[in-house]
């Protein structure tokens, strides 16, 4: 069941990559980007002189196409380079694929064209709390399910355990809480007043009353309290200080403990710079984290842990 759900959780992961790279394309030639960057052009001059009315994000797309090796950029000068991308459809992926994640990527693919006029156009609906029930139905879907499913077996979550849920959305508090079970505590931390009251309502009307949830920067936490997990799910891409987040993290465990940490670790996903331009159209992030920089922040606190990979995707890291 777990490598099942691991082969699910890494394969969607990966072909969102593949179509935010597919829609990132198509966005070049919508916006006659690739047209006017045929032979070396003076990179200012495309800014300025570009269609494109939001120069933050034309620069951000355009930096993204130099990532993925669409465009290439000289000293004061850019141009387009041939280019080739091909997306495989195979019997092996259909297999695992989910369906409901699509509406919600069309969607914020269709936010980039307002985000074109301006940083600030009311349509689109990636702020934490002024669209905080777009992130509730973003939370919602199968795929997410999936990674919180995995928490709950990698994590050996069973009743009567306390749980430290880091960045905490609007919809782990239902679905880890309900296995944490009324004789254990899920204490549940976000920096999203409107991610949060969506996650109060939820957890009122089912009556889980050891479910507490703080609105808190999870890199200013100071744990006073001991648990014998702390998750992090899709949150280190929000953070700019690591270490101290799983400093914070490690200080919450007892001996034997775990943190659990779901994030689509860049290294093991080609080309998901094309997803970190749609995912800026939130302020707040920053990029994907690697493995490598999640593991040098443990080795960076001094503590001593055993580390486990679980698919692209999965840390588990016990407290010995």
């Amino acid at each position: 069941m777990e490598e099942e759900l691991l082969n699910t959780l890494d394969t969607n992961l990966s072909f969102i990559v593949e179509i935010s790279t597919l829609n990132l394309i198509q966005i070049g030639l919508k916006y006659g980007v690739f047209k006017e960057m045929i032979g070396r052009k003076c990179y200012t001059d495309f800014l300025l002189s570009s269609a494109v009315k939001n120069k933050s994000l034309l620069k951000s797309l355009v930096d993204t196409y130099y990532a993925l090796g669409i465009v290439e950029m000289g000293l004061n000068d850019a141009w387009v380079k041939e280019y080739s991308y091909t997306l495989e459809l195979t019997s092996e992926k259909n297999r695992y694929l989910l369906p409901d994640w699509i509406p919600i990527f069309e969607e914020i693919y269709r936010m980039v064209d307002y985000a074109s006029i301006s940083p600030e156009h009311p349509k689109i609906l990636m702020d934490f709390d002024k669209d905080s029930d777009f992130w509730d139905m973003r939370l919602g879907v199968q795929l997410n399910s999936i990674y919180r499913r995995l928490i709950n077996q990698i994590g050996e979550l069973k009743d009567g355990m306390k749980v430290l849920d880091l960045g905490c959305g609007s919809v782990s508090p239902v679905e880890i809480g309900e296995v944490v079970g009324p004789n254990g505590e899920y204490v549940g931390v976000d920096f999203s007043p409107g991610l949060l009251s969506i996650a109060e309502q939820k957890v009122r009307n089912l009556g889980f009353d050891w479910v507490t949830l703080k609105e808190l920067d999870i890199t200013r936490i100071k744990p006073r309290r001991i648990y014998d997990a702390v998750i992090m799910s899709f949150v280190l891409e929000y953070v700019q200080d690591i270490p101290t987040v799983i400093r914070n993290a490690l200080n919450a465990l007892h001996e034997g403990g775990k943190i659990i940490i779901v994030d689509p670790f860049r290294e093991n996903y080609p080309n998901i710079e094309a997803w970190e331009f749609f995912e800026r159209l939130t302020k707040e992030f920053i990029h994907f984290p690697s493995k490598e920089e999640v593991i040098k922040a443990f080795d960076y606190n001094g503590y001593d842990v055993k580390i486990r990979e679980f698919g692209k995707s999965i840390l588990s890291i016990e407290l010995l």
